[in-house]
């Protein structure tokens, strides 16, 4: 039963074009008609949901001593609203969401601040193709761009900003029945361009992996997320002369654990445990390396309310731990918490 707005708009374009197609024609329907219609057929055998979401985050920085840059971070985004469609018998998946984001950053030592404000527009494709015999792959697409300005007591009024940030995933997956196990890897290309005019601009290249074996055992989900990421980084002042050309690794293990209660609620937990490298090799810090140490612990509960809806609550906090070539003895903290609340309809 399609219950929303927006199936019956779906519904109601695909009529208009078929109806179109036959005026035209003035032969009444033909086989390309009984085509379209086959389309509007396959195209209402779906489902997905609308919803809003909201995530308040808080980093509290530690700079290298030697520079004394310590700062608060808070940053608000405000899900204005997403809409997921899937259809089973495409085996297509589309998701569109709208953000806006509030970014402070105060300095912990004196009166400078600075405010971004944004808006992000994420949009995702997904094809999957059966294999048979457990297997399925398919490829993903996913498109975020964001848009805004920045302000800050430093004389910045209304800085132009925009980013654009490129996914492009095909993935494996393969299912035993018979075990109640299975596993999920993706390679990934990535491609970030990010322009802040006067401040300069930011282009990211790389590639990624991913690879999730997971086992079930009754109402318990037990996996583990192996993830390795090379990429290549080239910033420029707003001069255009080189502020940074470096290569950057990263990789993490990341334990889940997840209970499914009777009621149709899910508990979940997850621990990562990673560390990622950036070694300069042109720009102001030629010739230094970059050293972090990543540690995130994340806890879930997702529950579904009625046949329509499903909530979400999550908690996450995670402490970064950096080194410098250009300062020895000397570390940069990065201590996070945020928290993450959503709400889904579904159809």
């Amino acid at each position: 039963v399609n219950k929303t707005l927006i199936s019956v708009l779906v519904a109601n374009a695909l009529v208009v074009s078929t109806s179109a197609y036959a005026a035209n024609n003035q032969r009444g329907f033909t086989v390309e008609d009984s085509i379209y219609d086959s389309v509007l057929n396959d195209a209402m055998q779906f489902g997905g949901h609308i919803g809003t979401s909201y995530e308040y985050e808080e980093k509290d920085v530690t700079d290298f001593a030697s520079w004394g840059g310590d700062f608060t971070e808070k940053t608000k985004t405000h899900e204005i609203f997403g809409v997921f469609y899937k259809n089973s018998k495409w085996d297509l998946s589309a998701l569109y969401a709208l953000k806006q984001v509030n970014r402070n950053k105060t300095s912990k030592k004196s009166n400078d601040s600075e405010l971004e404000e944004s808006f992000k527009h994420l949009m995702s494709l997904n094809k999957g193709f059966d294999l048979g015999d457990g297997w399925t792959t398919g490829l993903i697409y996913d498109l975020e761009y964001t848009r805004g300005k920045i302000y800050s007591t430093s004389g910045t009024k209304g800085l132009g900003i925009s980013k654009a940030e490129h996914s492009v995933r095909p993935y494996l997956t393969y299912w035993n029945n018979e075990y109640n196990a299975g596993v999920y890897t993706n390679l990934e290309y990535l491609y970030n361009d990010e322009d802040k005019n006067s401040w300069g601009t930011r282009q990211e290249k790389g590639y990624s992996f991913l690879i999730k074996p997971y086992k079930r055992m009754g109402n318990w989900e037990f996996g583990v997320e192996l993830y390795y990421q090379i990429k290549d980084n080239d910033a420029k002042n707003g001069d255009g002369t080189i502020n940074e050309v470096s290569d950057f690794t990263e990789k993490y293990a990341e334990p889940i654990v997840q209970y499914s209660f009777e009621d149709a609620g899910a508990l979940y937990v997850r621990t990562r445990i990673g560390e990622n490298k950036t070694t300069v090799s042109d720009g102001w810090a030629k010739d230094s390396e970059y050293f972090k140490d990543i540690r995130k612990a994340t806890v879930g509960y997702e529950q579904a309310v009625g046949d329509d809806w499903l909530v979400k609550a999550e908690y996450e906090w995670a402490k970064d731990k950096e080194t410098f070539t250009q300062k020895e003895g000397e570390e940069k903290i990065v201590e996070q918490n945020t928290f993450f609340l959503q709400a889904l309809y579904r159809f």
